[in-house]
């Protein structure tokens, strides 16, 4: 944050000196005495060199702020650089930053001093403790004269954008449906073309082509023999999260709307890194919807969508599983995270289960968050119906993929030799 836009103002604060000197100046005209234009000429003085000194702060004092990064994760400190600069002839005796940030739990409150012709930096860090999207500014540098006449204020109102992403944690195991072979729903239904899922062989019938002749087969059984394969299926993989503000529980980051956002993006994380595409629904205070992709680019544009999903609204997970069957297509897996119990919404598993869609449940207990719910009912209902699930309760261990950092911090190491090496640099 640069301060090519900052707004200075200058407040005389020094109404009681003020008031003295014009009533030593009344005194002296009803009764004259060199006490009184001795004090009078003192006065002046002072006024005139505190005049001068919050002028010459007013024009020649400048402070930056600096964050090389736009973005970090929950639990991560960040690092900003203040750099205060005095080109005056006048020392700066205090200079107090006044910061309007809306990051939770981050201060940037600080008062500092400079000599004549100086700059003085220091750093100031933050711990992200929540996720979204939070402004840095606007924020103010506060001066005055060695006297307390003048008060002399920089107003910075430019603002930056700082994106908190859910964390990405280590997911405990969890039992994907059976016929999930590297990411990919086993079909049901045989191909008309070539695939690479060969499922078994067949008799030849007038049309085949004979690229498709499985020779082994055919001098075996002394009759020609053709490869059958398997439908290629898109293996995409959907996490549904439920957000629906009537079945949640916990408050804050211990509450269930909370674990499951970091349960999909870490899930999301997985399954990118084996190669899988990977979509997102998310019905709550707003709608939320990524269509399945693939790469590392894609995960970024999941915990974007992730970092700024919230609990609210009223979206029974029955509805939105109906809404949500309508475009998953056959062959394609569903993982359902979500803490409710209502014993209506595992039923809508059996028509996605009649379109070969598997379905695999991370059931957040809601009990363990301070809210209700029977989770071994729910348990019992899909074990009837072949569904994996996985229940996770309040206070699970959650371990970062990546080691939570400093960004934009350097840390040195010194040898023995005297020489001073980098050991880590600030992170982009």
């Amino acid at each position: 944050m640069a301060d090519r836009r900052s707004q200075v103002q200058v407040k005389f604060r020094g109404w009681l000196v003020a008031g003295v000197l014009a009533l030593l100046v009344v005194q002296q005209a009803i009764s004259a005495s060199r006490a009184w234009v001795a004090t009078i000429v003192a006065l002046s003085l002072l006024l005139g060199v505190g005049y001068a000194w919050a002028k010459a702060l007013a024009e020649r004092v400048t402070c930056r702020r600096e964050l090389r990064y736009g973005w970090v994760q929950v639990g991560d400190l960040l690092e900003e650089v203040f750099t205060l600069h005095n080109d005056s002839s006048w020392p700066l005796l205090w200079a107090e930053v006044v910061d309007h940030s809306n990051l939770a739990g981050y201060a940037v409150s600080r008062v500092a001093a400079a000599n004549a012709h100086s700059e003085v930096r220091w750093s100031n860090f933050g711990e992200c403790h929540r996720r979204g999207v939070f402004t840095l500014g606007p924020w103010e540098l506060r001066m005055s004269d060695p006297f307390g006449f003048f008060e002399i204020t920089q107003l910075h109102p430019e603002v930056i954008s700082l994106l908190v992403y859910p964390p990405v944690v280590h997911l405990p195991p969890l039992n994907l449906p059976k016929g999930i072979s590297e990411g990919e729903a086993q079909a049901r239904q045989r191909a008309r073309q070539w695939t690479t899922n060969a499922a078994g062989v067949r008799d030849y019938r007038p049309g085949d082509p004979q690229r498709r002749i499985h020779w082994p087969s055919t001098a075996r059984r002394d009759r020609l023999l053709v490869k059958e394969f398997d439908l290629e299926v898109s293996g995409d993989l959907w996490v549904l999260l439920d957000l629906d503000e009537a079945v949640q529980a916990g408050e804050g980051e211990e509450s269930t709307g909370e674990y499951g956002v970091i349960l999909a993006a870490s899930l999301a994380d997985q399954m990118l890194r084996q190669g899988r595409a990977v979509g997102l629904v998310a019905y709550g205070r707003k709608r939320a919807f990524v269509s399945p992709s693939r790469g590392r680019g894609h995960l970024w544009d999941l915990l974007q969508t992730l970092a700024l999903v919230a609990v609210g609204g009223r979206w029974p997970l029955v509805r939105v599983m109906a809404e949500t069957g309508q475009v998953l297509r056959r062959g394609t897996t569903v993982v359902i995270i979500t803490p409710s119990c209502d014993p209506a919404w595992p039923g809508e598993l059996l028509p996605l289960a009649r379109r070969d869609i598997a379905a695999s449940v991370v059931l957040l207990d809601a009990a363990s968050f301070g809210g209700d719910g029977n989770v071994a009912a729910i348990q019992g209902m899909l074990a009837n119906q072949g569904v994996a699930c996985h229940v996770i309760q309040q206070g699970f261990p959650f371990q970062h993929v990546v080691p939570l950092q400093r960004r934009g911090h350097w840390e040195f190491k010194a040898l023995a030799s005297g020489r001073v090496i980098a050991v880590r640099r600030p992170a982009g």
